[in-house]
């Protein structure tokens, strides 16, 4: 006779794991429900939101046949007036030329009145002023585009009826100033609670980032999986650049010296770069079109987004011109040139332009301000004959914006560092100025001084060549790659160095050469800006890399208009 046996019962700690799977199921599908919820809402409501935003603009009421085609652009600091704004509203104006176009910006400059949503919640330290998350104070439509017509020269006030500036409450998300440590992983949680803002705003047809801002791309593809995704990267967010000088121990910008001298520190910094690039290079791979702004942050892109095999076949492209190896690999990342107003600069007089240096750059850490003190203190010291010239004395001219208290103490520092190095006579700077006088000095100036090592592209180098100067900039990145580059029969158009002393040595040799010499060269230079960075270069570019490609991916309502390529 067999006897049965009980099955044992559960232990206390048997109990409390399944407790708690099960309570970590019940909230993962609680969380999932409220999520989807969430969004289907937000996708139901941007009908009455686009509603909304033909009926503040003055337009007509949509039909089955006859449809604007909404373009968002995510900018945070349009207002800014820097060389990615003139990105932005060159575009915005090359897209407004289409009369069934509308334009909207995403950007933390605009207050909650503008918002498309009937009951807004106001956001958790939400301010009346964006100057201390890095911006330049709220403004209203009319003052950006009225900024934007000043400094750049690019006249929106015909398309104003199709334009609306839509706010971004949390851009202090954003701000570096905001993220004492993590920074990268910071900024980027950031921008996803921006692009949340943005799509409860208006989820547009096209949305165009023109900040870099990848991980807006995931969040934009929860929204509307089939909302055509175009990125105009200004600089990777990460580079491999900046993995190798984590693993090698180099004190930088990007890493600090405390890290670079600890060995476990730099290990673990390592680990999170190395972490964080993948998951850069998956938001990345959200987007439809990626374009870059030069040479130096297309091969990162690409190097981040392809695997070798694709890799590859971009290096054989680029370097045979046969129809084999000229096919566009799926997905990689291709250049548009940012626009620069040549127009405004092409006139300057090439000769009779004295012994003045001018640099142009926003007072940033990168900018290496400190390090052009520096070199003209070992010109001066190496060549006393340029401090003893009393028709034309060598100056040293530093120009660029003042955006914050950050920027305040740098240019305080500078200051100082200028007394100490006994260059107060031989140095001004000029802070925040108007573009006329910017013009003013760039008329006169002989040489355009940059300093910054991997500049992603170099935009006050084409200002400097295409007003005249003779150009000196860091051997690296935009610079060396695609601006101051030989002309078309090898001769050169500017000059390059990679440390102090070389920068010196290219400065003495500038100055020393004779005036047929200068003008040749400046000529050559000017010539190249004309033909590679104008405004009109930039359209075509923009249409050929970007537009046009995004413009297949846009989907069709039945029986709707849609949009016509341009001739």
């Amino acid at each position: 006779m067999t006897t049965s046996t009980s099955p044992t019962p559960p232990s206390w700690a048997q109990r409390i794991f399944l407790t708690l799977c099960l309570l970590s199921l019940s909230l993962s599908l609680l969380c999932f429900r409220t999520i989807t919820s969430y969004l289907r809402h937000t996708r139901k409501s941007n009908v009455k939101r686009r509603r909304a935003l033909l009926s503040r603009l003055g337009l007509a009421v949509e039909t089955r046949t006859e449809r604007y085609t909404i373009i968002g652009f995510f900018h945070p600091y349009c207002n800014a007036g820097g060389g990615g704004e003139r990105v932005l509203f060159e575009a915005m104006r090359y897209h407004l030329e289409e009369p069934k176009t509308i334009c909207i910006v995403y950007t933390g400059d605009v207050t909650a009145s503008h918002s498309l949503q009937t009951s807004r919640p106001r956001a958790v330290g939400e301010r009346t002023s964006s100057i201390a998350d890095g911006g330049g104070g709220m403004a209203t439509q009319e003052e950006i585009l009225r900024k934007a017509a000043d400094r750049f020269a690019i006249s929106l006030e015909a398309y104003k009826d199709r334009i609306a500036f839509l706010p971004l409450s949390s851009r202090r998300l954003v701000s570096d100033s905001y993220w004492s440590r993590l920074t990268l992983l910071g900024q980027s949680l950031g921008s996803v609670v921006l692009a949340k803002e943005a799509c409860e705003e208006l989820i547009p047809d096209v949305f165009i980032d023109t900040m870099g801002y990848a991980f807006t791309y995931p969040v934009m593809r929860a929204f509307n999986r089939t909302v055509p995704i175009g990125a105009y990267v200004h600089y990777p967010t990460i580079s491999t650049d900046m993995l190798q000088r984590v693993k090698s121990r180099k004190a930088g910008h990007t890493n600090d010296a405390a890290v670079a001298r600890s060995a476990l520190r730099s290990q673990v910094k390592l680990w999170y770069y190395q972490c964080f690039a993948w998951l850069y290079s998956w938001a990345l791979k959200r987007s439809d079109v990626i374009v870059a702004n030069g040479t130096w942050t297309r091969d990162h892109i690409n190097r981040l987004i392809l695997n070798r095999g694709q890799l590859k076949d971009v290096q054989s492209a680029a370097a045979s011109s046969s129809p084999s190896t000229s096919r566009r690999v799926d997905r990689q990342a291709s250049i548009v040139y940012p626009p620069c107003d040549t127009s405004s600069l092409q006139d300057f007089p090439l000769q009779g332009r004295g012994n003045t240096i001018v640099s142009l750059a926003q007072f940033r850490p990168e900018k290496e301000h400190r390090t052009q003190l520096l070199i003209l203190r070992g010109l001066l010291d190496r060549y006393p004959q340029y401090a003893k010239a009393e028709e034309h004395p060598v100056k040293l001219i530093m120009m660029g914006s003042c955006r914050n208290t950050g920027d305040e103490e740098r240019i305080a520092s500078l200051r100082s560092l200028s007394s100490e190095l006994h260059l107060d006579p031989y140095v001004d700077f000029i802070i925040n100025a108007p573009y006329p006088r910017i013009l003013s000095e760039l008329s006169t100036a002989s040489i355009g001084l940059s300093t910054m090592v991997d500049e992603h592209f170099g935009i006050n180098v084409v200002e400097f060549l295409a007003a005249g100067l003779l150009t000196l900039s860091h051997a690296s990145a935009g610079p060396l790659l695609d601006i101051a580059v030989p002309d078309e029969e090898g001769l050169r158009t500017g000059f390059h160095a990679k440390d102090s002393e070389g920068f010196v040595e290219r400065l003495a040799e500038m100055l020393q050469m004779r005036e047929e010499e200068r003008v040749e060269v400046r000529r050559r230079a000017r010539l190249r800006a004309l033909r590679t960075f104008s405004a009109e270069a930039f359209r075509g570019a923009w249409e050929r890399e970007l537009w046009l490609r995004l413009q297949q991916k846009i989907p069709v309502a039945p029986g709707a208009n849609s949009v016509k390529k341009r001739n």
